[in-house]
């Protein structure tokens, strides 16, 4: 009883965004009911409760704060590069060089496998930079969200040079210090489990396939015939959009690229000092607050490059950064917001930890235990929308019974741990990379949550029967014979629909 009260409120608000499509009083919804158990029903209680948790995220200055602001720098980046005429620029320039609207989506893909540094990163960045190309060609922000959300954790859950890999490093050399297991560091234990990362690799396959395939399914597939037909219901507008100049300003693709180029530029020159100029320790700094003052950086250039043009008005100007920014504050940043709160108080009720104790308790065959952790990590992480959350939980049980079980097996299950924590993240309408990449992609989130679902839901069926035919073979090239014949299944699925565009015409 006490696990199914810990994932009542997750179960509520993700049915209630399903159903409704109204993804704000969702998350209300299930926050309320949330701050209900936790304080045993004493509304007084419940309402301290939720004034706390708002208050401990708008005064986090090293975290939750810095990521807030760098979303509403977002929309002002994107505003007065839209009223410049720099993002026309850059479309027309891009289009020049990328000739299909494929080619346009395998750039977003590419950057997102290119840059895997951090999630965050990916998410809030790689849109910018693809919105032209992909608008130019009349592709969906809902499939626009979808490949960043799809090369960004599935990405950089195997790159140890990221800061995902530095966290799950530092998290894995601690445990095999406190259980005296010498076979692996943290750092070759994470090398040691990327083979077995299924559903990163399932995931990212799906991407390149229904790309190039020209096909896609359920909502997906609705979302991508009305942006052709030039009617994006996927599409979150940005006010100051419809005031951007008809006539040339002077302003050219350099001001996109150059923008975008000082953001990256700063965060990592940031992150290189926050670790003392040494490149050992970047990996292990938080990216959040280098990640605003890039922000910062970025938005003075793209200001610099509309007082330099001629015909742009300064004070319209002005007037169109900020819209920018309260059109993310209004839309984005409410969201963004309820989502931690939800995403804490899960937490607070103990799911994780009541998830885990249940498979800890449970007598599970050896052959049954890497699809378990699998899917115990992925509803970890969709109910309480936080992969780290999972890490941090089920890694400190996988190492011990890999341990009691079959030393062998330690890549095994960290990779199952750490594959199903970014299923379930990438299955939650509350994870904070889900609501990002569609801040990011500007696209409304419940048409990125809605749309990315089925291929979430076929890429984790696929890892899952991998990782049964390992538990049940202990053979790394059945499991991928398995893998791959589900990816080749979809495909062929697949090619059965008529493509995109075809049904438009």
């Amino acid at each position: 009883m006490e696990l199914f009260m810990a994932l009542l409120p997750a179960l509520i608000m993700i049915t209630l965004v399903i159903v409704t499509r109204r993804v704000l009083s969702s998350l209300l919804t299930g926050l309320i009911i949330a701050a209900l158990i936790y304080a045993d029903f004493n509304p007084l209680n419940a309402s301290s409760y939720l004034f706390e948790s708002l208050v401990g995220i708008l005064t986090s200055l090293d975290w939750y704060l810095p990521i807030l602001g760098f979303v509403v720098l977002i929309g002002a980046i994107t505003s007065t590069l839209a009223f410049i005429g720099g993002i026309k620029a850059f479309a027309e320039w891009g289009v020049s060089k990328v000739k299909s609207r494929v080619a346009s989506q395998a750039l977003t893909g590419l950057l997102g496998v290119i840059i895997c540094i951090d999630d965050y990163f990916n998410a809030l960045v790689i849109g910018e930079v693809s919105i032209p190309l992909t608008d130019a060609y009349k592709v969906s922000r809902a499939k626009l969200a979808y490949l960043i959300d799809s090369t960004s954790a599935p990405v950089v859950i195997m790159m140890p040079l990221s800061t995902w890999g530095a966290y799950i490093i530092a998290i894995l050399g601690g445990l095999f210090a406190g259980n005296d297991y010498t076979l692996h560091s943290g750092f070759s234990a994470f090398i040691a489990a990327i083979p077995y990362q299924f559903y990163p690799l399932s995931a990212i396959a799906l991407v390149f396939i229904t790309l190039f395939m020209k096909r896609d399914i359920a909502a997906m597939e609705t979302y991508e015939k009305d942006a052709l037909k030039g009617c994006d219901h996927s599409k979150l507008v940005i006010d100051s959009e419809e005031e951007t100049p008809k006539e040339n300003t002077g302003v050219t693709h350099h001001a996109l690229i150059v923008s975008i180029g000082s953001l990256v530029g700063t965060t990592l020159i940031l992150m290189f000092a926050l670790a003392g100029f040494r490149f050992s320790g970047l990996l292990d700094q938080d990216i959040t607050i280098p990640l605003f003052f890039g922000g910062l950086v970025s938005f003075a250039v793209a200001l610099i490059f509309g007082v330099s043009a001629h015909k742009v008005n300064i004070l319209k100007m002005g007037e169109a950064s900020l819209k920018g920014m309260l059109s993310m504050a209004k839309s984005a940043i409410p969201i963004l917001i309820l989502a931690w709160m939800v995403s804490t108080a899960v937490q607070d009720l103990e799911a994780g930890s009541l998830i885990a104790s249940a498979i800890e308790g449970s007598n599970i065959s050896i052959t049954v235990l890497p699809v378990t952790l699998f899917l115990v990590a992925g509803g970890m992480a969709f109910a309480t929308g936080t992969s780290w959350g999972a890490f941090g939980i089920l890694l400190p049980i996988a190492v011990p019974i890999a341990l009691s079980t079959n030393p062998e097996f330690m890549p095994l299950f960290i990779a199952a741990v750490l594959g199903g924590a970014v299923f379930g993240d990438h299955a939650s309408p509350v994870s904070d990379t889900t609501v990002l990449s569609a801040t990011g992609a500007q696209s409304k989130l419940h048409a990125h949550f809605i749309s990315q679902l089925p291929y979430v839901l076929i890429s984790a069926g696929i890892a899952a029967l991998s990782y049964m035919t390992y538990g049940l073979f202990e053979s790394l090239a059945l499991s991928y014979f398995v893998l791959i014949l589900g990816i080749v299944v979809f495909a062929l699925v697949l090619k059965r629909k008529p493509t995109t565009e075809s049904m438009v015409e």
